[in-house]
């Protein structure tokens, strides 16, 4: 129950956050395609935000049905233990003269059979206040059961008026995302001419990190030992490989709103969107950290874009694109979360977007999948 609802708050801060990034986007002058995915991206995480609530939902009637059928066996044991109890002392009353019980005494025929009856009301006065107790037990525990049940199903009302709002809200943001879709598609030419300036950045990036990461093969290729590596390197590379899954994101907020990999866009029918990295859409003036600890392999702007730093990490290599300023330089030691620049913003679209990749020497890697979940 508790990791689902701490998924559901995530699901729920990042759906807050992306409507901040909306809001900002307010003053554009034009209309563009991150705004179309960081709905998705909303929409997305609204959904899941949705089951969250439906599975926490599901637990709560498992719990409820669960305390319902404990409260029946409860009052059932309560009711044996009554009717025993009332057989008890209705026992005890029809004997219950001083006479009587000490006629039961004199009777014995020897002492043995004097200290069995003795030995017998102890035990049976005793078993009658053990009983005595384990009805008054039995009660508590059902009276803390039915406050049990009680805090559940209110608990559950709770959760059932979250989902139904839910429902209302993600019809509402559906209609408001139909109305950019429809404006976007009668630009659907701008559109396929945008993600295809973005994959002509991506190859020219690749150019540039792929010339860097040989740079720095024939660099170190004194210091190459019979393993292939660098001693330095390959702890590094090692260190690297161990956090696999846990390293921090670049950017202290952040929303995925252009994933790695070839697939078509969801809005666009034959349009293919090619990422060789992850776009992350964050707020303005958003500082941009280094995920581990390396060195800087080079600072660097392609004419018309904004700066690019590269750091190196064994053999591993990230990069960071689209930053307004940048505060380190080529051959600069850095440490895991050390600020190397801001993300730049842009001017028509008001949005604030790094591009960021990860390599392993020449091979491409999903960045998600080494980022903190």
């Amino acid at each position: 129950m508790e990791k689902v609802r701490k998924q559901r708050e995530l699901a729920l801060k990042e759906i807050e956050y992306a409507n901040k990034l909306l809001e900002e986007t307010k003053g554009r002058t034009k209309e563009s395609l991150n705004e179309l995915n960081l709905i998705n991206s909303k929409l997305r995480r609204r959904r899941e935000f949705i089951v969250g609530l439906e599975a926490e939902t599901s637990i709560l009637s498992e719990q409820i049905e669960e305390n319902t059928r404990v409260i029946s066996e409860i009052r059932g044991d309560i009711l044996r233990v009554n009717n025993g109890y009332a057989r008890m002392i209705c026992s005890m009353y029809k004997n219950k003269s001083k006479y009587n019980y000490l006629m039961f005494f004199l009777a014995s025929d020897n002492i043995n059979q004097l200290y069995r009856r003795i030995r017998y009301m102890q035990i049976y006065n005793s078993f009658i206040r053990a009983q005595r107790e384990k009805k008054n037990t039995l009660k508590r525990d059902l009276q803390t059961k039915n406050e049990s049940l009680s805090k559940l199903m209110g608990e559950k009302e709770v959760v059932l008026n979250s989902t139904r709002v839910e429902y209302g809200t993600i019809e509402e943001e559906v209609g408001g995302k139909k109305v950019i879709v429809d404006g976007l598609k009668r630009k659907q030419r701008d559109i396929e001419a945008e993600i295809r300036n973005k994959e002509k950045l991506a190859k020219k990036l690749d150019e540039e990190i792929r010339r860097i990461i040989e740079e720095e093969r024939i660099k170190e290729k004194k210091n190459v030992t019979r393993e292939g590596a660098a001693p330095a390197d390959r702890i590094l590379s090692s260190d690297f490989e161990k956090n696999r899954g846990l390293l921090p994101w670049p950017t202290l907020r952040h929303i995925v709103t252009g994933k790695y990999g070839e697939h078509e866009h969801p809005d666009f029918k034959y349009v293919k969107v090619r990422n060789d990295g992850v776009y992350i859409s964050t707020g303005s003036g958003e500082e941009v950290r280094a995920i581990f600890k390396g060195s800087v392999s080079k600072v660097f702007s392609i004419p018309g874009e904004n700066y690019t730093v590269i750091i190196k990490h064994g053999v591993y290599y990230t990069l960071y694109h689209n930053l307004a300023n940048v505060r380190v330089k080529a051959g600069q030691s850095v440490e895991t979360k050390q600020v190397i620049g801001v993300v730049s913003t842009d001017e028509g679209t008001k949005e604030t977007t790094l591009y960021f990749q990860l390599w392993k020497e020449t091979e491409r890697n999903d960045p998600e999948l080494w980022l903190a979940h």
